[in-house]
């Protein structure tokens, strides 16, 4: 798949992904809400040296106190330095919990610690964090090593004292309420890359065209099942649907137009809709004062005769094998549009349908009218539409929109090349109203000029 196969998917699914980014953000916010204020408040201590007379010794001091300055600033969250402040302000918490409000720093190239406290209160933030440097000084003091007088050699004392803060500094509601959004938005971003990789039903002419396999003949719009576009509303969007494919099938190649074309399906769920688009172009092309012959050639239980109306007591096999004449199987059906359907259907129709007596009928019949338009079997349910469609012009392909999948399409499309059929173009059925329409084809790898191989293709067949 393209780029732009995964950026239509984006397009197609903005409602979902603009939804999921809204209750993320309404998530975040509401979380952010939940969360109580927290106060920042500091307090510092200042580490030197306790003694020294000349240079040497205070430059002595100096370097062993910016030494020791990373333990003690460790030393401000141990249980030593932490127990008392407990015990001192009555906390209810352990060091351990308690070593997690403390953050204890030391500024580059100083002997300042600086003692950061976070808590809910602003007033027991301040308390702790005074609490801290005294008892830190005090440990400090306790632990560092004595001089020959027994004084400490160090001096740690508070220098800064912490004051109740005026502004809470957490939590960051507007960044939470932002992280909400965007996790939202990346869930309706995955969400939508994922139903287009795993969803790969046909849903508008770009699926087609991505795939260029066949150029796109056109779209039919959604009807009530069992019904002609003709029939029910000729003036109807459905029936404008069909004489635009019915254009572009007569100037798709104007130095040779399919006269004998079959209408074959991507899979066999298709068989209901490729009977009903293979009437509704027939009553397009004889609205243009064309001779039409529809012949029901889906021997594997097709629907088209009940469709249409008429008895298939006789028909196709019944010409093909020799029981009767041509013209004894031709039924009446509309103005200009006649109908053969299957008649009595053998155990095994593929070598009927393969067979010289069947090509010959082809040419009867192509010389008897201006059209014929065959009903075959879908290509992936049996080879029947292989072998008709060798022996007729090119196929068209019927897809069903929200059934028929990328996958069948493509193994359809390359079936028929297997066999040197060429594939005039696909009509999608079925589509919404808010689907993407199409005039005709715009991009494929089978051009129009393929239906020039099939007349040959056809011409070639001289036996079984």
């Amino acid at each position: 798949m393209d780029p732009q196969h995964y950026w239509r998917a984006l397009v197609k699914s903005w409602p979902v992904i603009l939804v999921l980014a809204l209750l993320g953000g309404a998530a975040g916010y509401g979380f952010a809400q939940t969360r109580p204020d927290s106060f920042r408040a500091t307090s510092s201590v200042f580490v030197s040296a306790a003694e020294g007379s000349d240079p040497n010794e205070l430059l002595q001091g100096s370097s062993y106190t910016q030494n020791l300055v990373q333990s003690y600033t460790r030393l401000a969250t141990a249980t030593i330095v932490l127990e008392p402040v407990i015990s001192d302000l009555g906390l209810d918490v352990t060091p351990v919990q308690l070593a997690r409000q403390i953050t204890a720093e030391n500024p580059l190239n100083t002997v300042i610690i600086d003692v950061a406290v976070v808590d809910g209160d602003r007033q027991r933030a301040a308390d702790i964090a005074n609490a801290v440097t005294r008892s830190l000084s005090a440990e400090a003091r306790s632990l560092s090593p004595e001089s020959a007088a027994g004084l400490s050699t160090l001096s740690v004392a508070p220098i800064a004292e912490a004051t109740p803060p005026n502004q809470p500094v957490g939590p960051n509601r507007r960044l939470i309420t932002l992280t909400g959004l965007a996790i939202g938005l990346a869930l309706g971003v995955v969400l939508a890359l994922v139903r287009s990789v795993v969803d790969t039903r046909l849903r508008s002419t770009a699926d087609v065209d991505e795939l260029r396999l066949a150029p796109v003949l056109g779209t039919v719009g959604r009807r009530r099942r069992g019904s002609l576009a003709f029939a029910d509303e000729p003036q109807g969007a459905a029936a404008d649907d069909f004489r635009r494919i019915r254009a572009q099938l007569q100037f798709s190649d104007v130095d040779s137009v399919a006269r004998t074309i079959a209408v074959s399906s991507v899979s066999a769920d298709d068989r209901e809709s490729r009977a009903a688009v293979t009437l509704d172009l027939a009553l397009a092309y004889a609205e243009r004062g064309q001779s039409v012959l529809v012949v029901d050639a889906d021997l594997r239980g097709g629907g088209l005769a009940d469709l249409a109306a008429v008895s298939d007591e006789v028909g196709l096999t019944d010409v093909v094998v020799g029981r009767v004449e041509f013209d004894d199987a031709v039924t009446p059906w509309r103005d200009r549009v006649d109908v053969i359907a299957t008649g009595e259907v053998p155990p095994n129709p593929s070598p009927l349908l393969s067979s010289k007596s069947m090509a010959l009928f082809v040419e009867a019949a192509r010389e008897r009218y201006d059209v014929v338009v065959v009903d075959a079997p879908g290509v992936l349910t049996s080879s029947d539409a292989l072998e008709l469609g060798r022996l007729t012009d090119g196929v068209v392909l019927v897809a069903t929109v929200g059934h028929s999948s990328r996958g069948q399409l493509v193994q359809a499309v390359r079936a028929l090349g297997g066999v040197q059929v060429p594939v005039i173009g696909v009509i999608l059925d079925g589509l919404t109203e808010g689907g993407q329409r199409s005039g005709g084809p715009r991009s494929s790898g089978t051009s129009a000029k393929a239906v020039t191989s099939g007349r040959t293709v056809r011409r070639g067949i001289d036996a079984p």
